[in-house]
């Protein structure tokens, strides 16, 4: 691989192209950047080596340097890193544009060459920093857990139970009492602990703060969101309480190397299952019950119909306040992130897009299924 790159280097210096001065430079990193692509599409290949060397040394040794940067800011520097990005990205394609248009070729040349740079810089440096994760052994495989070998009748029974325990659990719940401020910190405490439960999570930094903005994250309907290149974890701070302290711990797991969204999903609902705070219980609970009915609605409405009737009439209210809430958002930006972030999910294997998100099911009703006697 070496002795390829020096040949290949050697020859985009040697060769008399009819670049600018100074231009070669920008090719060598091109072709630099294309050889280290190859080398993390193969690395993608093998979760084995991805898990071991990866996801449990690299990683968590790597997030020293955005927590020791970023960590300790109180809003997300995420943020301005995206309109960063984008501002340049976009300022490099209209400059070749115009040097195109007047034909600058010199000019046209440069910013071209610049975009791309840019464009493969931030895919490496994506993969390098975390989005490897998406490659790493499936959480199923590392907890032992059986999917293939899930029946329909398992899954009607976990159905009912977990609905009987949300109606109890709600009939319990002190609204008052639920402060957004104290779960972000309890939550960050409990997954910093969770190594007995959970020791394939990289604990180097267990944070959640609030978008710059909460009110412009829930025009696109984001409970929260993990900014890969910053490492952050951003909370909506306006969303409704009752799904709080689950999206929390879902987002922290990914700050702690899970990539898939089913699996983040599945380990917050582990983490808060048993947890002494009836909110917090509530929420894995609320969440779960919703993604345990989705495939009735699709498969079997009148069944579907049959156990949401089940649902005591203060469950059914919160889950018509939470519709409420985000209809009051929904629109052209909200389509366009769900267009985008499940294109986004297909490219980095999840080929189901957003509806990952629902398989979560098969994992809690497995897990359910292991601990049965």
């Amino acid at each position: 691989m070496k002795n390829g790159v020096y040949i290949i280097t050697s020859c985009i210096l040697k060769t008399k192209v009819n670049l600018p001065k100074g231009k070669k430079w920008y090719l060598v990193a091109i072709v630099t950047c294309l050889i280290v692509m190859l080398l993390l599409s193969w690395v993608k290949a093998s979760p084995t080596f991805v898990e071991q060397y990866y996801s449990r040394q690299f990683y968590p040794l790597f997030s020293h340097v955005p927590k020791l940067l970023f960590g300790w800011l109180p809003f997300s520097i995420g943020d301005v890193f995206y309109v960063a990005l984008f501002g340049t990205l976009l300022l490099l394609a209209i400059s070749s544009i115009i040097g195109l248009s007047k034909r600058k070729w010199a000019t046209a040349q440069k910013r071209l060459m610049q975009l791309v740079l840019v464009l493969f810089g931030t895919y490496i440096y994506f993969y390098v920093s975390w989005g490897l994760q998406y490659y790493r052994v499936p959480l199923q495989q590392q907890l032992g857990l059986e999917i293939d070998t899930i029946v329909q009748a398992d899954y009607i029974d976990i159905l009912d139970r977990y609905i009987v325990e949300i109606n109890g659990l709600r009939k319990q719940l002190d609204t008052s009492k639920m402060d957004k401020a104290r779960a972000r910190r309890e939550l960050q405490q409990l997954m910093a602990e969770s190594s007995d439960r959970l020791p394939m999570l990289s604990r180097t930094q267990v944070k959640a703060k609030q978008p710059v903005s909460s009110a412009l994250a829930s025009y696109f309907t984001v409970t929260g969101y993990f900014n890969p290149f910053t490492q952050e974890v951003q909370v909506n701070g306006v969303m409704p309480e009752t799904s709080y302290p689950f999206t929390v711990v879902h987002e922290l797991a990914h700050q702690m190397g899970i990539g898939f969204e089913d699996e983040c999903n599945f380990i917050a609902f582990l983490m808060l299952q048993d947890h002494p705070d009836k909110w917090y219980r509530y929420a894995a609970y609320y969440e779960t019950v919703q993604y345990l009915l989705r495939p009735l609605y699709f498969q079997d409405k009148m069944l579907y119909t049959v156990y949401v009737d089940k649902l005591s009439a203060a469950v059914r209210s919160d889950y018509e306040n939470e519709r409420l809430f985000w209809q009051q958002y929904y629109g052209t930006f909200n389509r366009l992130t769900n267009l985008f972030y499940g294109s986004y999910l297909r490219h980095n294997n999840q080929p189901e897009g957003m509806a990952r998100y629902s398989l979560m099911s098969r994992l809690v009703i497995a897990w359910e299924k292991q601990r049965s006697p």
